[in-house]
């Protein structure tokens, strides 16, 4: 007698899209083995068929949600005349980050995407984002997301604190101050040669004046707090001590217990 298994492949993916099943691709290893090699296309049809409305913002919440499948909702967005919206970055993207989950398994192209076209919250979740890429050190993740706008002192500053605990000054540095834009700032990373009125060469940045210039200054993303300075205190972190109080972080009573 034959079974669903024997049906012809295209009839099988007919039918995943006519019942937009999520069950159907594991019901058994035959059917993971088939599904896993669908076409984006396929993949693209079948989340916008179950989510007619808010489709990305619902779609990219599935594994097989990959940019690939998100260029296609797109096209087919396009040629209805629709426009996809994703506010928010969905838990998945981060989830594993810190236990067990590889740096080059982060997809980065995605995120990228969701932040730079769909302008997707980098503080989605409270902060879950920038929380799971420091407790994994992905400091690229890290950069992207400071970059587009994500806050370490949400959640009480746990990101800070936890990069405090771990003993990363480094890293406490990059969440805390904003990077300056160098050629907002008028400097280059290269240097150029120039001939000085007496005929001797001299090295100038490209762009600079020549003169002293003052650095503009830049505040800081969040304020260095006395929890963060009690996390270091405890963790024995005096260098890390060191500069937070230089950035005002007030000493509690608990810290001048500790002291």
């Amino acid at each position: 007698m034959a079974t669903l298994q024997d049906l012809p492949v295209e009839l099988v993916l007919d039918i995943h899209l006519f019942s937009l099943s999520s069950a159907l691709p594991i019901v058994s290893r035959h059917f993971r083995n088939l599904f896993s090699a669908t076409s984006p296309w396929h993949r693209a049809r079948f989340l916008l068929l179950r989510h007619e409305r808010k489709t990305l913002a619902h779609a990219i919440k599935y594994t097989i949600c990959t940019l690939d499948v998100v260029h296609v909702l797109e096209k087919i967005a396009h040629s209805q005349g629709k426009k996809l919206k994703c506010p928010q970055l969905p838990r998945r993207l981060f989830k594993g980050i810190g236990r067990g989950k590889q740096e080059d398994q982060v997809d980065l192209p995605l995120i990228t995407h969701l932040l730079e076209t769909y302008r997707s919250s980098p503080n989605s979740q409270d902060g879950y984002p920038l929380a799971r890429a420091v407790l994994g050190r992905h400091l690229p993740l890290i950069r992207l997301l400071l970059r587009h706008g994500a806050d370490p002192s949400l959640k009480g500053g746990w990101a800070v604190t936890t990069a405090i605990a771990n003993g990363d000054q480094d890293l406490v540095r990059m969440l805390l101050e904003r990077e300056v834009d160098r050629e907002e700032a008028g400097i280059a990373d290269d240097e150029v040669i120039f001939k000085a009125k007496n005929g001797s060469a001299k090295k100038r940045r490209r762009g600079s004046t020549g003169g002293g210039g003052k650095r503009r200054r830049v505040e800081d993303r969040c304020p260095a707090t006395k929890e963060m300075l009690e996390t270091a205190v405890k963790a024995k972190q005096w260098a890390i001590v060191d500069y937070l109080t230089a950035k005002g972080a007030p000493p509690s009573l608990n810290v001048l217990a500790m002291l």
